[in-house]
């Protein structure tokens, strides 16, 4: 998994302690149709609100000094694989037999961004490839956020 994080090097993070969700403080997830499971939305919902937890955000829907959004997104992608016959040494003229792999790019986007002043402070997106099929359990989710969050504050 591949992550990458941008933030505001002149943010003091240490100054946030509260948190809501960007849209009027209502949880909302961008990303593929199967993701409107309300198990799979209560997974990430909770998972990330435990993640800020450890970083020492709290959840205030009145007074919040971040506001917090959350995306995924998937893509199709193929790949093809060219394959030569194993008993044809290398040397000579083959027929390579090409094959189609279908696959899924998944990536997670948590974004912050300072409610005071409407700015977006830090941003932080993994990215992997997934099965077609792919495995939205509550332990792939907690890993995928935890990686993304472990950039969190920012350290200068």
């Amino acid at each position: 998994m591949h992550v990458n994080t941008l933030y505001d090097p002149a943010t003091d993070f240490s100054k946030y302690k509260t948190f809501c969700w960007m849209s009027g403080c209502e949880f909302s997830i961008t990303g593929p149709s199967y993701l409107n499971d309300s198990l799979i939305r209560e997974n990430i919902k909770k998972t990330i609100i435990s993640q800020l937890n450890k970083k020492g955000l709290i959840l205030d829907n009145d007074k919040p000094d971040l506001l917090i959004s959350f995306n995924i997104t998937v893509k199709n992608e193929q790949s093809i694989v060219y394959h030569r016959e194993d008993e044809v040494p290398f040397s000579r003229s083959v027929d390579i037999n090409p094959e189609v792999i279908n696959y899924l790019k998944g990536t997670i986007i948590i974004g912050m961004a300072d409610k005071k002043n409407s700015k977006v402070v830090w941003e932080s997106f993994a990215s992997n490839y997934m099965e077609l099929n792919p495995d939205v359990s509550e332990k792939n989710i907690a890993r995928g956020i935890s990686l993304i969050m472990k950039k969190y504050p920012p350290h200068k």
